[in-house]
């Protein structure tokens, strides 16, 4: 699954509508400050993470807006990035949900083709099993699951829980529970990104 998704084209263009759909829905609700209309103020993100070719032709503008009353920024949820983190949300998910471990050998073939360094994927599983679980948002979030989510086993344990036709869905499934975390201010953790 790991690889077909990080080489497949159409997987992002399939996130990006997702994620056109959570900005059109934001842009109609208007500014939640003082109600004023949202304007486009998109930014250009430049993720790591993907093949050379992918980076060329995937969509990676971050969809924003700003009221024009008040000139604050609304940044909608996003199944493609998971916060201000420089790799996609589906890299760190399904990168830290490798359960038999990193050996050397793998490690350095992530290192060549994605630029994920050890350090990283360690912080990536730290950030998981120590820092996510003590948000408020999972707090909330895990009264979902019944049985509860095995959290030394996070974020595979999570993934597992959602269904779908085939892995992609169901990864699908997975970013858009995790879809708020993405949001400014939603969780400020110094996470090492």
């Amino acid at each position: 699954m790991t690889s077909h998704a990080l080489q497949n084209l159409s997987f992002f263009r399939f996130l990006s509508i997702i994620d056109s759909d959570l900005a059109s829905r934001a842009r109609l609700q208007g500014c939640s400050f003082c109600g004023g209309v949202l304007h486009s103020a998109c930014y250009p993100r430049k993720p790591r993470g993907w093949s050379v070719e992918l980076e060329t032709t995937a969509p990676t503008i971050r969809q924003s807006f700003c009221c024009d009353i008040c000139r604050r920024r609304t940044t909608p949820e996003s199944v493609r990035f998971l916060g201000r983190r420089v790799y996609p949300g589906f890299v760190i998910l399904l990168l830290s949900a490798m359960q038999s471990g990193f050996t050397d050998t793998l490690i350095d073939e992530l290192q060549l083709h994605l630029g994920v360094a050890r350090r990283t994927l360690q912080r990536w599983r730290h950030w998981w099993r120590e820092i996510f679980v003590a948000t408020p948002f999972w707090n909330l979030g895990r009264g979902c699951f019944i049985p509860p989510i095995e959290q030394a086993a996070l974020p595979m344990s999570l993934l597992d829980r959602f269904s779908g036709r085939d892995a992609q869905s169901q990864l699908v499934r997975c970013l858009q529970f995790l879809a708020p975390l993405s949001r400014p201010g939603v969780i400020t953790l110094n996470d090492g990104r």
